[in-house]
């Protein structure tokens, strides 16, 4: 048990000032705390998540992309990593009920730099079509 806290305060040490984890949600959300305070549960995180993913599908389809779906999709990865940043921050907070595995936090954080590289992706791709 000793080690699995030890690992989750490694994890917590290394992303929890970590700037490159809210490239979007400094964007968007910049001194606006009403979705962060909606994250209390493990629920809340991985409807996040299904939100982005469901973007990322949605646009993989839609020819051509406009500047509205950019940011749309920019403000669904935003919403997954103010989720991802809340469960951070209160990891250990009696309030909120997070329960995830050492392994399964570190997936939270490796799917939200993946989240960003897809939004590149499709950003990119909205670039080369104009």
């Amino acid at each position: 048990m000793a080690k699995i806290i030890s690992d989750v305060w490694e994890i917590i040490e290394k992303y929890q000032y970590s700037r490159e984890l809210r490239k979007y949600a400094d964007k968007h959300f910049f001194n606006d705390n009403s979705y962060f305070r909606k994250v209390n549960s493990n629920q809340d995180v991985e409807r996040a998540k299904a939100g982005i993913y469901n973007r990322l599908e949605q646009y993989k389809k839609v020819f051509p992309l406009v500047q509205d779906d950019i940011i749309d999709l920019e403000r669904a990865a935003a919403q997954y990593e103010i989720a991802v940043k809340k469960v951070i921050q209160c990891w250990d907070n009696p309030h909120t009920d997070f329960n995830y595995s050492v392994e399964e936090f570190q997936g939270l954080i490796e799917l939200a730099f993946e989240c960003h590289d897809k939004v590149n992706e499709l950003v990119y791709r909205k670039a080369m079509q104009d």
